[in-house]
């Protein structure tokens, strides 16, 4: 296993950690649960994970409740379905139609106007989530297109939705997490044999390197 590979699984390793003890941002806790549903590894042990949560909650002495608990557990309930997508009229294409929920409940049919293509055979999709850290989005990239190359100010959290690409850490493929450092430089190329989607989460700019991204960065900012 070389050292981004060892790395991408500690990642994933603190992620699912984090998903079983509900301390994920709601973009990452929605990357996860898609991801879980796609992976059986993962499943499997998130499952270990649960019930040995439920084995610690046994053994642990019973404690009083704040005033006003249960009040505020369902007031939080209450909140994160708000922050859920009210999309029952939205009209459902294929690539939903193949996606486990949660993640197809926030994908837009490929007609819809929050698409935006912002190069050749790249299209992106901004995720609103309220006020939980990171910024999420879709992207949809041509078959055998190459994204330039790019570096991340903050980390960065990618799972293939269908398809796959390459880039210089390995090949991903459905179902998989690939994770970039802060000031982790790459250039992923979509897979030849269909169009790949991802969904990603950034904790920080993008930043595009090489003479002609530095020259694009200054005009943009």
């Amino acid at each position: 296993m070389n050292e981004q590979a060892s790395f991408n699984m500690q990642v994933l390793d603190a992620l699912l950690l984090d998903y079983a003890t509900g301390a994920l941002s709601l973009p990452l806790e929605v990357l996860v649960e898609t991801h879980l549903a796609m992976n059986e590894d993962s499943a499997k042990t998130m499952n270990m994970l649960m019930k040995l949560g439920g084995v610690l909650l046994e053994d642990s002495d019973p404690v009083s409740l704040s005033e006003g608990a249960l009040e505020n557990v369902l007031k939080a309930i209450e909140q994160d379905e708000e922050q859920q997508p009210h999309n029952s009229k939205r009209k459902i294409d294929t690539d939903s139609a193949l996606l486990p929920r949660p993640i197809a409940d926030y994908l837009p049919d490929r007609n819809n106007s929050s698409w935006r293509r912002i190069g050749i055979g790249l299209f992106e999709c901004d995720v609103v989530f309220g006020n939980d850290q990171g910024r999420a989005k879709f992207y949809r990239i041509s078959p055998g297109t190459a994204i330039p190359s790019h570096t991340h100010t903050g980390t960065e959290v990618t799972l293939v939705l269908q398809g796959g690409f390459t880039d210089e850490t390995g090949n991903y493929g459905p179902g998989d997490i690939a994770v970039q450092e802060e000031g982790g430089e790459h250039k992923p190329v979509a897979d030849n044999d269909g169009e790949c989607m991802v969904f990603a989460v950034n904790h920080g700019d993008i930043r595009l390197t090489g003479p002609i991204g530095r020259v694009l960065n200054l005009l943009v900012n």
